[in-house]
């Protein structure tokens, strides 16, 4: 299908509003505005992956990609499946996978990059939101965009969060209050230097402490601090300030 076509499914799913969750007693899908972001990213003939399952699968299956969609209940996928028959969507591209996404993202994805987009909407308990970044997005192309939704919850937003400090990730926006998009520029630095990455910028953090036990663990890191310093500048002075300090 053509964008435009696809975009006339998230119209349809919108009117009908299909429950797939639940045995059709529940309803936990993306927003408008976040399916209308699929349908205009999406290219048929592209490789994508959603972990979680809902109307966001039927508008990946809309846009001709070769789509995976993962959750716990077969009784979903076979219900989106039905959904997408009755309503002349070719389902033929569209392959679940059962099981936690923890579980099902180790042995399912490489370090090839073969993917062209990914959402991620599966469950939002810590950590999994940061464990099913970690396997998506080694599998992730150079120019491929990532979809997170939900980002309001602590545990997803500490996903957001890193990827809007990291130069690697373009930031392309927010949809429905809700989910954000990111475009990946480069791979990521090989080097594991925690120290370096933008997200340990505020190291060392002692808010774990009482408010008198930070300030003093903050002040002695801070003298050290100086000490390094002074010593690496005057080396005479390192004897005089380790008896003062």
């Amino acid at each position: 299908m053509t964008t435009a076509a696809a975009l006339n499914i998230v119209e349809r799913v919108l009117i009908d509003k299909p429950s797939f969750h639940l045995s059709g007693a529940a309803r936990w899908d993306a927003l408008p505005e976040t399916l209308e972001a699929i349908a205009r990213f999406a290219q048929p003939g592209d490789t994508t992956l959603e972990v979680g399952v809902g109307v966001s699968t039927v508008v990946f299956a809309a846009s001709g990609t070769n789509h995976t969609a993962i959750s716990c209940d077969p009784a979903e996928h076979e219900s989106v499946r039905k959904y997408c028959q009755q309503i002349g969507i070719d389902d033929s591209r569209l392959d679940f996978m059962v099981g936690m996404s923890d579980d099902v993202l180790p042995a399912l994805l490489t370090r090839d990059r073969t993917l062209d987009m990914a959402l991620i909407d599966g469950a939002h308990s810590f950590p999994l939101p940061v464990v099913d970044w970690h396997y998506v997005t080694r599998a992730l192309k150079v120019g491929g965009k990532l979809l997170l939704d939900d980002i309001p919850v602590p545990a997803v937003g500490q996903v957001f969060r890193h990827m809007m400090l990291e130069s690697g990730w373009r930031f392309d926006g927010t949809f429905d209050d809700r989910a954000a998009a990111f475009t990946l520029l480069a791979l990521p630095d090989t080097d594991d230097e925690w120290i370096r990455q933008p997200f340990n910028m505020d190291f060392p953090d002692y808010s774990f402490a009482g408010l008198p036990k930070q300030l003093r663990l903050e002040s002695t890191y801070r003298l050290k601090q100086i000490g390094k310093r002074v010593g690496q500048r005057y080396p005479a002075l390192r004897r005089v300030y380790k008896r003062i300090a």
